[in-house]
């Protein structure tokens, strides 16, 4: 089994992808995909979560994205996307797997995965889901989709009272235009503001509301009525 990092060497206009996949020929699948796509990309690639887990302590600055399978050889890649979004709060992050169950997807966008898409679509379909997350939209699978939607309409009818959650008028703003599925770069125009005043916003508004993604921000502020 290769544990080791595939890396291409690395200069100062390339993009760079991690891949979290223990399936050789559909990582070479994806790294095929992903040079397809515009820009430059640098893929580093691991088989195994311990690994790629270790590596992104040491990154200095997030990669561009990070695409995980849930079923690793030796750890779940639940715990490798958690161990991403504590490392980097704004890192896209996105599953790629076979792995369908109602948990699985819960449990993925509960610890900070943006998005999550099937490996049973096309090349074509992930490639273009992909697409969108460097875009800022983050996919969600169809059927997923649906079953998430009835969890949080379900959630949303027994919804607790309101949290005592205190937003200024730049973090409300910021949060209402990140539910509309525009990127930070949109917001910040948007706004009128730069590009790490958003970035600020978003933090802080991870604070506040104790979670881990735009995703999870975004559910809570809808749970209870904050946009």
């Amino acid at each position: 089994m290769n544990t080791s990092a595939q890396n291409s060497t690395p200069n100062s206009f390339q993009r760079r992808l991690l891949l979290v996949e223990d399936n050789h020929l559909f990582a070479e699948q994806i790294t095929d995909a992903m040079h397809g796509l515009p820009d430059d990309w640098q893929v580093t690639e691991f088989s195994e979560g311990l690994l790629a887990m270790d590596w992104v302590e040491h990154l200095i600055k997030p990669v561009d994205l990070v695409l995980v399978d849930l079923g690793l050889p030796d750890v779940n890649g639940i715990e490798v996307i958690s161990a991403c979004r504590k490392r980097f709060a704004d890192m896209p992050i996105v599953v790629i797997s076979v792995v369908a169950s109602e948990s699985a997807v819960l449990r993925a966008i509960e610890v900070g995965a943006n998005g999550y898409i099937l490996k049973d679509e096309s090349i074509s379909e992930i490639t273009e889901g992909i697409q969108k997350v460097l875009q800022g939209v983050y996919p969600l699978s169809p059927r997923l989709a649906r079953f998430l939607f009835k969890q949080l309409s379900a959630a949303g009818e027994k919804a607790p009272e309101r949290k005592d959650i205190k937003l200024s008028p730049r973090e409300h703003e910021t949060l209402q235009l990140l539910a509309q599925g525009l990127t930070y770069d949109k917001v910040a125009d948007s706004m009128g503001v730069t590009l790490s005043t958003v970035q600020s916003n978003v933090r802080s508004l991870y604070r506040k509301l104790n979670v881990n993604s735009q995703t999870q921000a975004v559910n809570m502020a809808i749970s209870f009525k904050l946009i």
